[in-house]
């Protein structure tokens, strides 16, 4: 498992980039766990930022981040429980999650262990990327776990600025790929009484040499909730 920290001074390329407002939408949350959901996130990304993934290491959120308790400084935010909405100690940690996710896509890290979530909690305002290429993390059922397949280490930044989450990941040289994530066969639907959504999501990737290749990550399928 990835333990080493590492500085961004030593990787000149850029794999992946992501960044998310920390509240997309303003008072959907009551203060209280908004509140907490930004306290969460900053103790998260103590474990998280720097992390260093040498070529065949694999990531594990869990490894790193730990319990979310009370003990340990982590504050109720909203989170999602046998696919209803809730609050708990470390609510709101998917946002990291959700983002280490997509750059993992973009840097065409391999995907080991990844759950989605089980419901659309939010309309699509600032949504950067499709719709379902979030990662739910449970501590210590659903893991998020992704593999540096690189013949290269890669680093992994997150930081908070100005409202907003920001992440990197950083290898030493270009790979000689591009990455793209593709979404395919969107729609909405009403299923025995319940209003749907539906889509999937393929990664592709376009090589330098001209190969090009794409794979099917996952097949999103939930409840709307808006």
């Amino acid at each position: 498992m990835a333990e080493d920290k590492g500085r961004a001074g030593d990787f000149s390329f850029e794999l992946a980039r992501g960044a998310s407002p920390l509240e997309r939408v303003p008072g959907a949350l009551p203060r209280r766990l908004q509140q907490g959901k930004e306290r969460n996130i900053a103790l998260a990304l103590k474990a998280l930022d720097g992390v260093l993934l040498r070529p065949g290491q694999i990531f594990s959120y869990h490894h790193l981040v730990g319990r979310p308790s009370r003990l340990r400084g982590f504050r109720p935010g909203l989170e999602l429980r046998l696919g209803q909405e809730s609050e708990g100690a470390g609510g709101g940690l998917c946002q990291v999650s959700n983002m280490l996710y997509q750059m993992a896509i973009q840097a065409n890290l391999g995907i080991v262990e990844r759950h989605r979530h089980g419901l659309d909690l939010f309309p699509d305002k600032a949504r950067s990327v499709p719709f379902g290429c979030g990662a739910t993390v449970f501590f210590n059922y659903r893991d998020l776990r992704f593999e540096n397949k690189l013949d290269q280490p890669v680093l992994i930044c997150l930081r908070l600025v100005d409202g907003a989450l920001s992440g990197r990941v950083l290898c030493e040289r270009d790979p000689g790929f591009r990455v793209k994530i593709v979404e395919r066969d969107h729609r909405f639907f009403e299923e025995e009484g319940q209003r749907m959504r539906e889509n999937r999501i393929w990664r592709l990737v376009e090589y330098a040499d001209g190969r090009e290749s794409e794979d099917l990550l996952t097949h999103n399928r939930c409840r709307v909730l808006y």
